[in-house]
């Protein structure tokens, strides 16, 4: 319980703890993620479904994981776009601790059975033939 006591103990805002005035945020711009590494995983269910997992990188101290979301589907290639946010001042200075993200998006169960599909993410691809 000792964690917990020091987990407890916070910080108190303002002067008198009134009127204290938040600080704005600052601007940031939506940038692509670099993806460190793609699986196509098979859910066990009838027909089966798809999951990629997907662990993107976050450069810097600063960057926050924004999204991971299909962009499109032509033919049996699936495009997912993996973003982050960055300050949109580049003379922030932010700490070099490279940090990663993981996320899991779904592909559903709309695909044909010994047939080969890739999923684009970002500037990463993975083939996976269907069951």
């Amino acid at each position: 319980s000792t964690v917990l006591a020091i987990a407890a103990s916070g910080c108190v805002s303002g002067r008198d703890g009134g009127d204290a005035t938040a600080t704005p945020t600052p601007a940031t711009t939506v940038v692509a993620a670099p993806i460190n590494k793609v699986d196509v995983l098979v859910r066990e269910s009838a027909p089966p479904g798809y999951t990629v997992h997907i662990v993107s990188g976050l450069p810097s101290g600063c960057a926050r994981f924004h999204s991971a979301e299909i962009t499109g589907r032509t033919g049996n290639t699936i495009t997912i776009s993996v973003r982050n946010t960055i300050p949109a001042d580049p003379n922030t200075v932010c700490t070099a601790i490279y940090g990663y993200h993981e996320a899991n998006v779904d592909l559903g169960t709309d695909f044909v059975p010994r047939q080969q599909y890739t999923v684009l993410v970002n500037d990463k691809s993975e083939t996976f033939t269907a069951q």
